[in-house]
């Protein structure tokens, strides 16, 4: 496969998955926020770290948070590459890129995603209410990697969008976790996290017990049966790796990025919530996302050309320029 035909596939996939993330962040913290005084301190503290989440910002570095400008700078943004509208035109460049090795069922998924998201407007949206309009956006993005693995063949360009799509899903995992101040928020806070995580229903299906603040960073971190826990998105990184190297897993490495997925398995596999606790929840956190971005930097370093192909520029308008 071409690098730039991989490269392609590997940023389309990490841009649906944080525009899938973001709209659920912003859907969970807008549908509790109704809960609330609108000046709660605990209603500004859920925008905040919704617009922490959206800009890839840390909680504190952000202001002001209320819920007109997190939808403004996390939905309609384009200076912001995170925001809804950037992620999808850059989702929807990448699959212009590689048009002829997908299926046409990812293509109208992806189109009509894009057209979709150009056609708001923040007015609109605040007066109309934005719930329907997230979650319309959830489900497209949901809709695209089910497409992809059922209609693509599982070859090369494939195991890149496999690449893509739980590198981003891990990182922003770690980065949601990351956002909560100690292990003694009230439960809530906790709940508000599993919601947006898409983790609400498989935590309370797997507890066997009360639930506590311990239970969900061992869930979200280290579960090996739930598809968005980091454990799980370390080892499909790495079995995806291999498969394009047509290394056996569990046998050594070829480059450095698989030797650095190696690494993030056996932490993941062989490690549990107390040693989180026994080194420090951000402390822990903060190493492995550093972890995370050295390996998605490896990948790049290994498979892609030095000029990225992805971050197609943006216009005011938020349209991929020719």
């Amino acid at each position: 496969m071409l690098s730039r035909h991989a490269e392609s596939f590997f940023w389309l996939a990490r841009n649906v998955e944080r525009a899938e993330t973001v709209s659920r962040v912003l859907d969970v913290t807008y549908t509790r926020s109704m809960d609330r005084f609108q000046h709660d301190v605990w209603a500004h503290r859920a925008w905040r770290t919704a617009l922490a989440i959206g800009t890839l910002n840390e909680p504190a570095d952000v202001e002001p948070y209320d819920a007109e400008t997190t939808f403004e700078r996390c939905i309609f943004d384009v200076t912001n590459l995170s925001s809804i509208t950037s992620t999808v035109a850059i989702a929807r460049t990448n699959a212009i890129n590689v048009r002829a090795e997908l299926s046409t069922e990812t293509w109208e998924n992806v189109n009509e995603l894009y057209l979709d998201v150009r056609a708001q407007r923040l007015d609109a949206l605040t007066r109309e209410g934005p719930a329907r309009f997230l979650r319309r956006v959830r489900d497209r993005c949901q809709a695209i990697e089910g497409v992809t693995d059922a209609t693509l063949l599982h070859v090369d360009g494939w195991n890149f969008l496999q690449l893509g799509r739980f590198a981003e899903r891990a990182y922003l995992a770690l980065r949601m976790l990351a956002t909560l101040d100690s292990l003694d928020e009230p439960w809530p806070e906790w709940q508000a996290l599993l919601e947006m995580a898409s983790a609400s229903m498989p935590f309370a299906r797997a507890s066997s017990h009360l639930p506590a603040s311990r239970e969900v960073i061992d869930f979200v971190l280290f579960d090996p049966t739930f598809p968005r826990s980091v454990g799980f998105c370390a080892n499909e990184v790495d079995a995806a790796l291999h498969r394009i190297s047509e290394t056996p897993q569990g046998r050594g490495y070829t480059n450095q990025a698989e030797k650095l997925a190696g690494r993030l398995c056996a932490e993941f596999n062989f490690a549990d919530v107390t040693d989180v606790l026994a080194e420090g929840g951000h402390p822990f956190l903060q190493r492995v996302r550093g972890e995370v971005e050295a390996l998605m930097a490896a990948i790049q370093a290994v498979y892609f050309p030095r000029i990225p192909v992805a971050n197609a520029p943006l216009n005011p308008a938020g349209i991929v320029s020719a």
